[in-house]
């Protein structure tokens, strides 16, 4: 597959920050560079998406738009993730009456 796998969204942000960029204000301007890294990394990652890159080419541009607090912010998701899965275990467990509680309070079959 070629392309499109995000509907080429990345093309939109690149007019919006492009425009943003062309503005007197300060602020506009820094948002509008912020946005051209988010249109790199959306770019990237369709591209990835539609086997057009290797899976990791993304990376890069992405963590260029979290810039330094990217490990924090994947540490976070990570966190998010596991307590999620956790919570399907417990739930998946307590389906379960057969399971037999086993040392350390820990359940096996």
């Amino acid at each position: 597959m070629s392309g499109g796998s995000w509907d080429y969204f990345y093309g939109r942000l690149e007019e919006v920050a492009s425009r943003l960029q062309c503005e007197r204000d300060p602020l506009r301007k820094a948002f509008g560079s912020h946005l051209q890294k988010c249109a790199k990394a959306l770019h990237d990652i369709e591209w990835v998406d539609s086997c057009d890159y290797s899976p990791g080419d993304e990376v890069k541009a992405i963590k260029a738009v979290l810039g330094t607090d990217c490990p924090a912010l994947v540490l976070s998701e990570s966190r998010k993730q596991a307590e999620a899965a956790l919570e399907q275990l417990k739930a998946a467990l307590a389906d379960c009456p057969n399971i037999q509680l086993r040392d350390a309070g820990r359940r096996s079959l």
